[in-house]
């Protein structure tokens, strides 16, 4: 029912409406700048003259044992990389019985 009555609000609307006036652009209102200024991000701005980040990890590895192993090759292509962009980071292991700890920290300042 809904759809009935929007096709025929349309169709009356279409006889009835000037061309210029079905563009929603031509009768849209202008935004001031003072409404601009405000809708726009940043409001909540943090001034810092210095902020630290930092990541602190501890790791025992103790009691293990491993016998008859053996490592694998461990290889990063030429072009793995290639397409990257941003920060990434690249964790490798080749042994056995190890504790891979591994913590990135950015600090960005965004003006």
């Amino acid at each position: 029912m809904k759809y009935l009555t929007l096709m025929v609000a349309l169709f009356i609307t279409f006889d009835t409406a000037a061309t210029d006036e079905l563009d929603i652009l031509a009768s849209s209102e202008v935004l001031t700048e003072d409404f601009m200024t405000h809708s726009r991000g940043g409001e909540y701005e943090l001034e810092t003259e210095s902020l630290q980040a930092s990541s602190e990890m501890y790791g025992d590895v103790t009691g293990n044992s491993a016998y008859n192993n053996n490592s694998g090759n461990n290889i990063i292509d030429g072009g793995a990389l290639s397409n990257s962009s941003g920060v990434y980071n690249i964790v490798q292991n080749t042994g056995s019985n190890v504790l891979i700890q591994n913590a990135t920290v950015i600090n960005l300042t965004l003006k």
